[in-house]
C-alpha cells in the first residue's frame, strides 16, 4: 500500500513538473508588457532558469496576472467562475451515471436481444451527434417551442441571489429571501438542459463500458454459484455483479472528467452558462493571453488530481492489485 501511494505522489509531482515547463514555455511566446505583470521576468539580464524560478514561484503563491478583459486577478476570476462549471458537471455526471448503469446492466442481461440492440443503436446516436447542434436543438423545442425551461444564464433575473457558495442550487437554499424556494426551482429548470447536453456522451460511453463489464462478470463462477444458491437475482445483479464491474467504471469515470470538462467550452457558450469554458472562450475571442493560460493550467491541474485519485480508487476496489506480491 505505502509503495502505491510513494508512487501516485511522485507520479504526481512529475505530471506537475512538466505542466509547469510546458505551461513556461507558453508564457515566453508573450509580449513583454503581457507577461503576468512579472516585473522580475522582463528583461534580457535574467536567464532561462531564473525565470522558470520566477514563474514557478508566482504561479505557486496565486500570481497568475490579470484580465485583460476587466482588469481583475485571474486566480480570483478562475475561483468566480469555476462553482458555476463544478455544478453543472456533477449534475452531468450524476445524470449519466444515473442512467447509464442501469442501462448497461440491463443491456447485458438481454445480450444479443432486442433491448440490447435498441440500448447500442441508441447509445451510438448519442455519442455520435455533435454537442452544439444537440444543444441547439433541445433549446429549439423545449424552450422555444413549448416554452418548458429556461434559454439561458444559471436563474432569472428577478431572484436576487447572494453567492456564498457559488453554487446556485445551495445559494438559493441559504438565501433569506422570501422567494427562496421558488428561485430553487428556477435554478433546477435552468440547469436541465445543459445537464442533459453535457451527460449525453458520457451516458453512452457509462452504457456501453457497463455492458461490457457486466457480460464478463455474469459468465463468472461465482455469479453462477450464487445462482445456484438460490441469492435473489437483484442482489446477485446489483450487489455482487456491479461491484465487480465498478473497476473499468470508475477508470472511465476518471477519464470523462476531461471530456466533461471540454464539453462545458460549447455547453455553456450556448446557455450562456457563467462557467469556466464560456469564460475562457471569452478569452480566446478578445486574445486575452494571460486568462487563458491561467485556466488552462487550473484546467489540466484538475484533470491530473483527479486521475490520480482515480488511480487510488481503482487500487482499493481491485484485490487482485491490492494483495499483489
Amino acid at each position: 500500500m505505502i509503495k502505491i501511494i510513494i508512487r501516485q505522489i511522485g507520479l504526481l509531482f512529475l505530471s506537475l513538473f512538466t505542466l509547469s515547463i510546458l505551461t513556461f514555455g507558453f508564457t515566453q511566446t508573450f509580449p513583454d508588457n503581457m507577461l503576468f505583470n512579472f516585473p522580475q521576468l522582463i528583461g534580457s539580464e535574467i536567464n532561462l532558469f531564473e525565470k522558470y524560478l520566477d514563474y514557478l514561484y508566482n504561479v505557486l503563491t496565486g500570481n497568475w496576472g490579470t484580465s485583460r478583459i476587466n482588469g481583475n486577478s485571474v486566480l480570483n476570476e478562475f475561483l468566480n467562475h469555476i462553482p458555476a462549471t463544478i455544478e453543472l458537471s456533477l449534475m452531468a455526471l450524476v445524470l449519466a451515471l444515473g442512467i447509464g448503469l442501469p442501462l448497461g446492466i440491463l443491456a447485458a442481461e438481454n445480450k444479443n436481444k432486442w433491448q440490447d440492440k435498441i440500448i447500442l443503436s441508441t447509445t451510438l446516436i448519442g455519442y455520435s451527434m455533435p454537442i452544439f447542434w444537440w444543444g441547439m436543438l433541445l433549446v429549439l423545442l423545449f424552450s422555444l417551442t413549448l416554452g418548458l425551461t429556461p434559454v439561458a444564464s444559471r436563474i432569472g433575473f428577478e431572484y436576487d441571489i447572494i453567492p456564498v457558495t457559488g453554487f446556485m442550487l445551495i445559494d438559493t437554499l441559504l438565501s433569506k429571501q422570501p422567494y427562496s424556494i421558488e428561485a430553487f426551482y428556477n435554478a433546477v429548470q435552468h440547469l436541465i438542459l445543459p445537464t442533459i447536453v453535457l451527460a449525453t456522451i458520457p451516458l453512452a460511453i457509462f452504457t456501453r463500458v457497463t455492458r461490457s463489464a457486466m457480460i464478463e462478470v455474469l459468465s463468472s463462477d461465482y455469479i453462477r454459484t450464487a445462482k445456484a444458491k438460490g441469492l435473489p437475482y437483484t442482489r446477485i445483479i446489483w450487489l455482487h455483479g456491479l461491484r465487480n464491474a465498478m473497476i473499468p467504471i470508475v477508470t472511465v469515470v476518471g477519464l470523462q472528467i476531461s471530456v466533461l470538462i471540454t464539453g462545458t467550452l460549447i455547453t455553456e457558450t450556448i446557455f450562456s452558462w457563467p462557467g469556466i469554458g464560456k469564460w475562457l472562450l471569452e478569452a480566446v475571442h478578445r486574445r486575452d493571453l494571460v486568462t487563458i493560460h491561467g485556466g488552462l493550467l487550473a484546467i489540466a491541474v484538475i484533470v491530473i488530481l483527479t486521475n490520480i485519485t482515480v488511480e487510488v480508487m481503482t487500487y482499493f476496489l481491485n484485490p487482485r492489485i491490492r494483495y499483489k506480491k
